[in-house]
């Protein structure tokens, strides 16, 4: 009689290990690919960054404070 029980819970613990190797597979594949995609995401936001920055250095520094009030003014207070 205990052989049985040692051949069907080895036959189950055989089973229960191979089911959680293939849900642990599955569950690290998605960990994966939510990581990759949070990189990518990441280098999105940075490019972004630096396109917009760039925009911003390219706009020229008005020292004469009469000039920058009349350009807002005429642009009704618009920033470029």
């Amino acid at each position: 009689m205990s052989w049985l029980i040692a051949t069907v819970g080895s036959k189950l613990a055989s089973l229960v290990a191979g089911v959680l190797a293939v849900v642990g597979t599955i569950l690290l594949a998605f960990g994966m690919g939510e990581q990759n995609q949070k990189k990518k995401q990441k280098i999105k936001d940075l490019e972004a960054y630096k396109k917009t920055r760039e925009k911003i250095d390219e706009v020229p520094v008005n020292t004469d404070v009469d000039a920058a009030l009349k350009r807002l003014s005429d642009d009704k207070g618009v920033r470029d």
